[in-house]
């Protein structure tokens, strides 16, 4: 019995020491709330940044935008978000806001059917 108590203990205490990538969404969550109890010590946050700061957070995970690894710096033996890469802190007004990346389009080149080419060069041969 003692044995199980054990492993459940060891299990329990490493579930956070995962990359980010395989967290859980719940696991996720905790630590992001740790994050903002973090940054709300660190920058002396009134009730009312926290909320949105909570509330910011909390949208963009709901988008999907946390489950990438590149969007956020997580250590995996100390189980804790070092840093969230677009999340900008203003301290002249105290806000936070998020700069979302903007995505490169490429092109799409499509190849041409034989029909195509028929055409094109029956075109250029006029």
């Amino acid at each position: 019995m003692d044995d199980l108590l054990n492993k459940l203990e060891s299990e329990k205490n490493d579930r956070f020491k995962k990359t980010w990538a395989k967290l859980e969404k719940g696991n996720k969550l905790n630590r992001l709330n740790l994050f903002i109890v973090s940054e709300t010590m660190d920058k002396e946050l009134n009730e009312d940044q926290v909320k949105i700061l909570k509330k910011l957070v909390t949208t963009l995970f709901e988008k999907g935008i946390f489950n990438k690894s590149s969007e956020i710096e997580y250590c995996a033996e100390n189980a804790a978000i070092i840093n969230i890469k677009n999340l900008k802190y203003d301290s002249d007004t105290n806000e936070y806001s998020f700069v979302l990346p903007k995505k490169v389009v490429k092109p799409v080149t499509k190849s041409k059917s034989k029909v195509d080419r028929h055409f094109s060069r029956s075109k250029e041969n006029k």
